[in-house]
């Protein structure tokens, strides 16, 4: 046995090691990842959970106010996304005021966004929400709209902490992400508890719990980015300084990721709407299976977290071979841990189903989702998500955000829609879908990765990175 542990160590170290990082620096990074995902997703299963505990309109209702709420997230995603690889970029080229100023730029404009978003919520949510869902019944609308109503505004306090929270992991920060999690969402699961259990306020007590927990975290977001032993070295000009550079670099790596973001959220709206033909149970049901599923995304996007981290640190360099053999490696060590994962979560399953008061139809459902989901993610999802995390560092937004939708919309809106409408599968139409989704994606990626053409030239300096010599 220990002859093996040694080998698999061995194995590990020799896929981590080099001159930019060390197996043991990595390792160090990932675990704080790790459990910074996995707690917002437990705290989010378990906020699930209370909700269901309202009835299932109520969580019917969060479900969809929530696919709605997603086409915002998407724009915060892409302006923290394209200010991310800035940041990481800069940290790997040494220039830490350009750090500064990328951090300062990206919330600020994060943060503008917000308020416009929340706003137009709203003013416009409950129709917005008749819009989409006419088919929906009504006592599921009301509870959406007073949902939506007090959701909306949480958008503004989320808008600043989501930006920060991508340059603490873009500096190789894992650590103090994962504290800030752990303040914000416990915050959230004691709210819930509050709202929920102890007012009984349903989905509204849900939403309610999101803008208690969103104005803590970013009060705490914001002190503990300026705080002077943070190593960021943060001032308040730096947020109020408009800078051409930057601001054209995050456009080019994050309007890509935003049109990506909108349209793919759109398509999930577009899901959704023609899931809410189905009974309030198989919305429901959709709704567990999808919190559940998040815990197998915890380990899942800790793999991408790392390789935003490392990949744009390296073509910050001009390492650009190294950043592609870290990249083939973290989708090799991916495959291993995302099958750990599915074989310690699967048998959670039964547990989880209890803890979200699910109805024996429902469970029925969601036990086939997740096995559709499950098993076959450690083959294809790594492929499919952890490379175009990579290419993106080096410029390549275009053509990954047009295979992004692209597959989307063959897999969960087209074949999602034939398989559970069209056919009668309902809830479970959707999961094969996406399960074509993903082996799309991870054929094409796959193949992209091997080329040079996702390869592009350094936007800050005007130069073609480094190529193998």
């Amino acid at each position: 046995m220990n002859a093996f542990l040694s080998r698999v160590r061995n194995g590990l170290y020799s896929r981590l090691e080099s001159e930019h990082f060390t197996a043991q620096s990595l390792i160090r990074m990932f675990w704080p990842l790790v459990l910074d995902q996995l707690f917002i997703f437990v705290i989010g299963i378990l906020s699930v959970a209370m909700v269901s505990s309202a009835g299932e309109e109520q969580i019917a209702a969060v479900t969809l106010v929530g696919v709605i709420g997603s086409l915002s997230y998407a724009l915060f995603s892409a302006i923290s996304m394209g200010g991310s690889i800035v940041i990481a970029r800069a940290k790997g080229s040494g220039d830490s005021e350009r750090v500064r100023w990328a951090i300062g730029q990206s919330a600020t404009s994060c943060l503008l966004c917000g308020v416009v978003i929340a706003a137009v919520m709203v003013v416009f949510g409950g129709s917005i929400i008749r819009f989409f869902y006419p088919d929906a019944d009504q006592t599921v609308i009301d509870a959406g709209i007073s949902y939506m109503h007090y959701y909306a505004y949480s958008f503004i306090p989320y808008s600043f902490f989501c930006v920060v929270f991508q340059a603490f992991r873009s500096l190789g920060d894992a650590r103090s992400s994962l504290i800030l999690t752990i303040i914000i969402n416990s915050v959230h699961l004691i709210a819930s508890f509050i709202y929920i259990n102890l007012m009984h306020l349903g989905a509204t007590g849900s939403a309610l719990s999101y803008l208690t927990a969103r104005l803590i975290g970013f009060a705490f977001s914001l002190v503990w980015l300026m705080r002077p032993h943070s190593g960021v070295g943060m001032r308040f000009r730096y947020f109020f300084h408009f800078d051409k550079q930057i601001a054209r670099d995050i456009s080019l790596l994050g309007i890509p990721f935003s049109i990506e973001q909108i349209l793919f959220q759109g398509g999930m709206l577009l899901v959704q709407i023609y899931l809410s033909r189905l009974s309030t149970t198989a919305l429901a049901a959709q709704g567990i299976a999808t919190s559940i599923f998040n815990l197998y995304y915890a380990v899942a996007y800790a793999v991408t977290a790392i390789t935003g981290t490392v990949c744009g640190q390296c073509v910050g360099a001009k390492e650009i071979e190294l950043a592609r053999r870290y990249c083939l490696n973290f989708v090799y060590l991916g495959r291993y841990i995302l099958a750990a994962a599915v074989l310690i979560l699967f048998p959670m399953t039964p547990l989880l189903l209890r803890l979200n008061s699910a109805s024996p139809d429902a469970s029925r459902i969601v036990w086939m989702a997740l096995a559709i989901g499950a098993f076959p993610m450690p083959f294809l999802w790594p492929d499919g998500y952890v490379i175009p995390t990579a290419t993106r560092t080096a410029g390549d937004a275009r053509f990954t955000t047009v295979i992004s939708i692209s597959t989307m919309f063959i897999g969960r809106l087209a074949l999602g829609y034939l398989f559970s409408i069209q056919l009668g599968f309902g809830i479970v139409g959707v999961w094969v879908g996406q399960l074509v989704e993903w082996l799309l994606r991870a054929v094409v990626m796959r193949m992209r990765i091997r080329t040079d053409k996702w390869i592009l030239v350094d936007r800050q300096t005007n130069e073609a990175p480094r190529h193998i010599k």
